[in-house]
């Protein structure tokens, strides 16, 4: 039941960042494409290589050190985006970072999944992620729900205009219903039964990659001499994964609900730290967070 729903609210949370999508959003890719690359190299090449490392040198049990490989190799999803915008960051950027990661991920997913499985499961028969069927289910989860979310806007701009706000707000409190049901539901229902030493366990390693994560995008965007904003927006993007993508991976399609207990931690607060991060970057963001809040 929790599983269904998982795959459910990932599909309206994707139709809801389709709705926001243009086709000038596409153009816009190429006139960012330098800071666009930069973020993908930052999201598919350095965040699973800082989790490797974080997971190699602490001593986590194999299927928790595979769940946090799985969540690296998630693309950033609403939540992300929606702080980029409470912001006033670069929402554009985010919004292509998540596209662009979105697609890519059909491809990449199964690629780090099955080397993280390989790492810590050597030897064992533990399951694979076929290429081909898995990049099928996570096109049809993730990829055509945004396509149908454009065409919707396509044809009904008005309607969608209106919508989207409600569709973004309403997915991210689906979200932390399916968290809450992941949490405490029974594992006959698709519930996790994380237990709190589990939790007291995983923090330690949540908060460092969560941590170094969203440093990324201040430390290296300053390096390549990208914008206040840019590097605020590459931050979160990096600092906050798809957790919804993750459970269905880890719960659905490797069926080990171990694998999916980091992502549940790492939901526990990411959105929080990540908001703090912004505003550190970006102070004056408090202003543009109080209006938001105040017309919600």
């Amino acid at each position: 039941m929790v599983d269904t729903l998982i795959t459910a609210v990932l599909a309206l949370i994707m139709f809801s960042i389709g709705l926001s999508l243009r086709s000038a959003d596409f153009r816009r890719l190429f006139r960012t494409s330098r800071v666009l690359s930069l973020g993908l190299c930052l999201q598919l090449v350095a965040l699973p290589t800082l989790v490797l490392a974080v997971t190699t040198v602490l001593p986590l049990p194999p299927s928790f050190a595979l769940g946090f490989m799985i969540l690296a190799a998630c693309p950033g999803g609403l939540s992300s985006n929606f702080i980029s915008y409470l912001l006033r960051a670069n929402t554009a950027l985010a919004i292509s970072l998540t596209i662009c990661n979105s697609t890519l991920a059909l491809f990449t997913v199964p690629f780090i999944v099955n080397l993280a499985l390989d790492r810590f499961f050597p030897g064992s028969a533990a399951a694979h992620l076929p290429l081909v069927p898995t990049a099928f289910r996570i096109f049809l989860i993730v990829l055509l729900p945004v396509v149908a979310g454009m065409l919707f806007r396509g044809w009904l701009p008005r309607y969608a205009a209106r919508l989207q706000p409600y569709f973004r707000r309403g997915a991210l409190v689906l979200l932390g219903v399916v968290f809450v049901l992941k949490v405490g539901a029974p594992t006959e229902h698709g519930g996790s039964a994380i237990t709190l030493q589990e939790v007291v366990g995983l923090l330690p390693a949540a908060l460092l990659i969560n941590v170094l994560a969203l440093s990324l995008g201040r430390i290296v965007g300053g390096l390549f001499g990208v914008s206040r904003d840019n590097q605020l927006t590459l931050g979160v993007e990096i600092g906050i994964q798809n957790t919804s993508l993750a459970f269905l991976i880890a719960g659905v399609f490797l069926d080990n609900e171990q694998a999916l207990k980091p992502a549940l931690v790492y939901a526990m607060f990411t959105f929080w730290t990540a908001l703090l991060y912004g505003l550190l970057v970006k102070p004056e963001g408090w202003s543009h967070l109080r209006r938001e809040f105040t017309d919600w």
